[in-house]
C-alpha cells in the first residue's frame, strides 16, 4: 500500500511542480526544486512506512483500521493538499493578475 500511495504523491508532486516551478520559475531547475521542497519529504515518509511495515510488521496493512492505515492515509493526504494548495495558489495569482487595470 506504501508503495502505491507514494507513486501518488510522485504524480501529484511532479504535476503540482510543473504548475507552479519554485519561486516562478520558467526553466526546469525550478521544476526540481518545488518537488524537492514540497513534496519529496512526503514521498520518502511514505517510503518509510513501506519500509517499517516490512522491517518490523508494525505499520501493516491489514488490519484496515491499523495504526499503519491512519499513517499512510494521513501522509497521503497530506501530499495531496500540499500539491493541490500549490496549484490553487497559482491559479489565484493569475486570476488576480488578469483583474487588475493597466497602468497607462
Amino acid at each position: 500500500m506504501a508503495v502505491i500511495f507514494a507513486v501518488i504523491l510522485v504524480v501529484a508532486g511532479v504535476w503540482s511542480s510543473k504548475r507552479r516551478p519554485w519561486k516562478g520559475g520558467k526553466e526546469e531547475i525550478a521544476v526540481v526544486k518545488a518537488f524537492a521542497i514540497t513534496s519529496m519529504p512526503l514521498v520518502l515518509a511514505e517510503a518509510a512506512t513501506g519500509i517499517a511495515s516490512y522491517a518490523t510488521g508494525q505499520l501493516s496493512i491489514p488490519p484496515a483500521l491499523g495504526f499503519g492505515t491512519a499513517i499512510d492515509l494521513g501522509v497521503v493526504m497530506a501530499g495531496l493538499i500540499v500539491a493541490l494548495a500549490r496549484v490553487s495558489k497559482t491559479e489565484g495569482m493569475e486570476a488576480k493578475s488578469t483583474n487588475e487595470p493597466e497602468n497607462r
